[in-house]
């Protein structure tokens, strides 16, 4: 088996005790590179940085063994916009995120930046795996799932994932009586929520307490929120090619798209009344830059 080329990510920072382990895990069976956030850009999902300033800020990062290691001052998307475009040279085989200090189980993947890193990478057609560990005191947790790692990634070596698809893989807290075994799973409902509250010795501040503690909902058995308090690690095949209610667009296309009977709208143009305009723009701008091409809609 040919050592994969593997980009290791975060969004609890590049010091974190979480992607050490990851790393720790991994070296042996691939060649590393990390390109992680510089702080803890906890709960920042799939953001990316607005480009304002048209610049994103990175630096080299120490790392063990001459590994070539970036801190990036951004978002866990921005960091694997600047591994594939600027510090690699080839595409990696994988990219890895993670572990995260906290379950991203049920709907935390919406929030989730560990997560939001391989939707990223999903997005721009590499092969990623999120990896979380349920809260436990001291970074002793990491040690403990340090084994589980490389047996997985070696699972998807031989057993690719799918295009569009990421794996969301969550270890439990050791809190329960051991781990008794690996289950593959459906997202659950349940998530870490915070609700703004209210306190009457902060009136007039403008300051509102975030309360924040887990947002309960019935789950199946085979719900990854319900098998992690049962002891398994778990893995959902998350599919973010597309979106889209695909039973809601068939029944409601012809019914929402009635409300045209109520407007005067203007005829579609033509391919050919697009070219038309494209050409008369062309003919009063500056020229375009050599070996530019001009665009042309088929008809």
């Amino acid at each position: 088996m040919k050592r994969p080329k593997i980009v290791l990510c975060n969004d609890d920072g590049i010091d974190a005790p979480g992607i050490h382990a990851l790393w720790e895990a991994l070296a042996p069976i691939a060649d590393i590179t990390i390109v992680a956030p510089a702080e803890d850009q906890s709960c920042k999902g799939v953001g990316i940085s607005l480009p304002k300033a048209r610049i994103i800020e990175a630096e080299k990062h120490p790392w063990e063994n001459g590994v070539e290691a970036w801190r990036v001052f951004g978002t866990p998307a921005d960091c694997i916009k600047f591994a594939l475009h600027y510090v690699l040279k080839q595409e990696p085989d994988f990219i890895i995120s993670g572990i995260n200090n906290g379950s991203n189980a049920g709907r935390n993947i919406m929030y989730s930046g560990t997560v939001g890193a391989a939707i990223q990478a999903t997005f721009c057609k590499i092969p990623a795996i999120a990896f979380s560990c349920m809260y436990e005191e001291g970074p002793e947790k990491f040690k403990k799932v340090e084994p589980y790692i490389s047996e997985v990634v070696k699972h998807f070596m031989l057993h690719p994932i799918p295009k569009g698809t990421l794996m969301n893989v969550n270890f439990p807290s050791t809190e329960t009586d051991g781990i008794v075994g690996f289950k593959m799973a459906k997202q659950g409902r349940s998530y870490w929520d915070v609700r703004i509250g209210s306190d009457t010795s902060l009136k007039g501040t403008r300051k509102y307490p975030m309360i924040d503690g887990w947002d309960y909902h019935d789950e199946g058995e085979e719900s990854d929120i319900k098998l992690l308090t049962e002891g398994f690690i778990t893995c959902v095949p998350i599919h973010v090619e597309d979106l889209t209610d695909h039973t809601h667009h068939r029944v409601h296309k012809p019914i929402f798209e009635s409300l045209n009977e109520k407007f005067p709208f203007m005829t579609r143009p033509s391919a050919s009344d697009i070219n038309q305009a494209c050409a008369d723009f062309r003919d009063l701008s500056a020229p375009l830059a050599p070996g530019t091409p001009p665009i042309d809609i088929p008809s």
